[in-house]
Order: structure tokens, then sequence, then C-alpha cells
């Protein structure tokens, strides 16, 4: 979705929730465990006190996806914790219904690529009305239009500014975010909310097959 957030909550010592956020910009890869460590650091926290660890499994970039995985997973294989994932629409439509903005069915949208963009349409309560879908920008008028009230999310903006959903804007500048998850993760079940990447679509990168050599023990 374009941007990197890390939080922490200490509930049992009375502590509000931090947060700290990366902007949209290149190497957020390479900038998330230092910033993991460097929010712990802030919060006087050691992993091994955590109840448990929660990751958003998407969709959105693949790379993103999978480092953001990874690192929950690797911290939670170390400090055996639980390790938990929701669904970055999940995420969304938390913030969006904690902010009174459901009155009744509304959409999520967000980039997918180039002219795609993956959608939701949810009722209050967080009730899927849809599965997440990924489909071009021209299809999402017939996907939305008479559906749901509203329409929210990273790609809301331009699906209604470029004319391929006619419903009204809510809260554009919604995003997935770390603190909401946050406050999820005590609900999400660790049987259930697996921290599996949710792609939507295959990966557009696919294993050579040509030229393979051999293992010696083939």
């Amino acid at each position: 979705m374009g941007r990197t957030s890390v939080a922490v909550t200490a509930a049992r010592q009375g502590e509000p929730a931090r947060v700290k956020r990366l902007e949209a910009v290149r190497g957020q890869a390479e900038q998330l465990i230092p910033l993991i460590g460097t929010l712990m650091a802030e919060a006087g926290l050691a992993f091994a006190g955590l109840d448990r660890i929660a990751v958003s499994i998407g969709p959105g970039g693949f790379s993103g996806i999978r480092t953001g995985v990874a690192a929950a997973r690797a911290f939670g294989l170390a400090a055996k914790l639980p390790v938990v994932g929701a669904t970055s629409f999940t995420i969304m439509a938390a913030a969006y219904e904690k902010a009174g903005h459901a009155k009744g069915a509304y959409g999520l949208a967000a980039p997918a690529g180039l002219n795609a963009v993956f959608c939701q349409i949810l009722k209050p309560g967080r009730e899927a009305v849809t599965d997440i879908v990924a489909m071009p920008q021209a299809d999402c008028a017939a996907f939305f239009n008479g559906r749901a009230d509203g329409l929210s999310g990273p790609a809301s903006s331009a699906l209604i500014d470029g004319g391929f959903v006619a419903l009204p804007l809510v809260a554009p500048d919604l995003f997935p975010d770390a603190l909401t998850l946050a406050e999820l993760a005590p609900s999400l079940s660790p049987a259930r909310d697996l921290p599996t990447p949710f792609y939507v679509r295959p990966p557009d990168a696919k294993p050579q097959k040509r030229n393979i050599i051999a293992r010696k023990d083939e």
C-alpha cells in the first residue's frame, strides 16, 4: 500500500500505544527491522514480554508482504510468541468503522498495479459482502455502483476523480496502519488468523525452468 508502520501496545502497564511510520519512499523493507528495534527500545519492552505479534498479510506489494510476514514470523519464533495475521482490508475496515463512517455498505479500494485495484464491499461490523478481488479500474463501476454507499481506501480518490466510480468519497486518507492492527491483535486467533501472505493474484515472478542445472545427487 506504499506505507510502512509498526506499533506496540502495553495496555497492562496503563501506557498508550506507540507507533512509528515511514513515508512512501524507497527502501522501506531495509528500514523495517531498525524501525522495530527503535520502537521497542523507546517503549522499554523486550520481545519476550509481549503477548503476541500481529502482521498485515496483504493484499499489497509482493515484496512488502513477504518482508513483513517473514519479520513477524522470525520475531515470533525467536521469542516463542504466537503470530497472527490480518488482511490490509480488515485493518482498513476496522479504522473506517471506528471513525464512525459505516452507516451502510461501504467499499474499499487499494492499488493493485498499473490501472488495477483491489476491491471489497463490507457492511457495518466488518461483515464481508464480497471477497477481496483484483480488477481493472474500468470494471469498478459495475462492482461498486449501487452496492455501496461510499468508497474509501488508498485508490478511492483515483477511481472517483477518474470517473470510474460514481460514489461519495469517504476518508480518502485511509490506509492500513499498525496502530489499528495493534488494537485488533487481541481479537485475532493464532489458529484461524494465520500469518500467511494473502496475494489475491499469483505472483508476477515465475521460477525459471530453462537451463536448469541438475543437482549432484540427482
